[in-house]
């Protein structure tokens, strides 16, 4: 099983977000920031055993995270529909 480490500690705004996910995921340039594109991009691309282990959510800025929320409904939104790709969410 890969595992993939997403570590949002010092994650400022969105665009730090997205960084941080583009990087991890090794999603290309153009990739769109939103949560369609992150939901699309994770449903289609993996055919084998993923592991994501998220990081320093509750260290992300409190105006985020409302949004890390909405980003943990795409993982667990994928997984329910890819069960192939699941997630840890630590501390």
């Amino acid at each position: 099983m890969e595992k993939i480490i997403l570590d949002f500690t010092g994650a400022k705004n969105w665009m730090d977000i997205y960084d941080v996910m583009k990087k991890a995921f090794n999603f290309p340039y153009k990739w769109g920031n939103n949560l369609d594109a992150l939901f699309d991009a994770m449903s289609f691309t993996w055919h084998k055993e993923i592991c994501l282990i998220v990081k320093g959510l509750d260290k992300v800025s409190s105006e985020w995270q409302p949004y890390m929320d909405d980003i943990l409904k795409i993982f667990q939104r994928v997984h329910d529909e890819t069960p192939n790709v699941t997630f840890i969410v630590e501390s």
